[in-house]
């Protein structure tokens, strides 16, 4: 009778075959949470990218929609729930000038309000690549020239001494926009606020050519007994 039940042996292919289950589980588990984790890792990604260039655009629409080829334009007063751009500020200025360096180098030039002021520059997609504020500048006035890399690279084998009295910036993007903002201390100084920012002048240049220097042997120098 003892041959035939061999109850040691039945209970060692038991827990065999339970073994192999709980393996084959425990893997198959591990590589759906593997596949899991990367799909989620892409879907993260693409929204992360998708996301800002679809709110950009429409910012870049709103843009091209109200400001003027040339020249600068007055953004409308802002008001909770009828912005032209998230986030401005009911008691800021805002002022637009769109620039197409294709066209040639672009400057803006203007008085600096007496309160506080800032200028940042915005590519086509909204990325900001520049700003700066009235803590910056060192005279009444600012005067900015944008170039891209090929005008930045000319400007720099002509000029190799600048005026420092102007900001050069480098673009990386061809088209974009400048945004200034100048802040409105009390409501009784609203119009000389936007006159200020109204008399920004924004355009496209052609910069002079550079003074050539002299060339040949220099001149005697005249005799002091003469």
């Amino acid at each position: 009778m003892s041959d035939h039940i061999q109850p040691i042996r039945g209970a060692t292919v038991w827990r065999g075959e339970r073994d192999r289950w709980f393996s084959v589980d425990i893997g198959r588990t591990a590589w759906l949470a593997a596949i899991t984790l990367v799909l989620a890792a892409i879907v993260h990604l693409s929204t992360i990218l998708v996301i800002p260039h679809f709110a950009t655009r429409d910012a870049w629409s709103r843009i091209v929609a109200i400001a003027e080829p040339v020249g600068i334009t007055l953004l409308p007063r802002a008001k909770p729930g009828d912005e032209v751009l998230p986030g401005l500020d009911p008691a800021v200025v805002y002022g637009v000038c769109m620039f197409d360096l294709d066209e040639g180098p672009f400057a803006i030039t203007a008085p600096m309000p007496g309160d506080y002021w800032s200028v940042s520059f915005h590519t086509r997609d909204g990325v900001i690549f520049y700003a700066v504020n009235d803590e910056a500048a060192t005279s009444k006035r600012f005067d900015i020239e944008i170039r891209d890399a090929r005008q930045m690279r000319q400007f720099r084998l002509e000029y190799p001494e600048p005026d420092e009295s102007i900001l050069t910036i480098e673009s990386p993007s061809a088209t974009g926009f400048a945004l200034i903002r100048a802040l409105v201390a009390a409501p009784s100084m609203r119009p000389r606020v936007e006159a200020a920012v109204a008399a920004t002048v924004c355009e496209t240049f052609i910069p002079p050519p550079p003074v050539a220097e002299p060339v040949g042997p220099p001149l005697p120098r005249p005799s002091p007994l003469r």
